[in-house]
């Protein structure tokens, strides 16, 4: 049956997006807090 065979459809170029957009917002706020550690307490 290829019905069957559609409800197992992954959006696997989905997932890639999905999956660098965190990764991109991971190195952004990571980079923002690296930042913030540099300047020190004093902020």
């Amino acid at each position: 049956m290829s019905g069957h065979h559609e409800e197992e459809f992954v959006p696997r170029g989905t997932w890639v997006i999905v999956g660098i957009f965190v990764v991109l917002l991971v190195l952004i706020w990571g980079s923002i807090y690296w930042m913030l550690l540099q300047y020190g307490p004093t902020v």
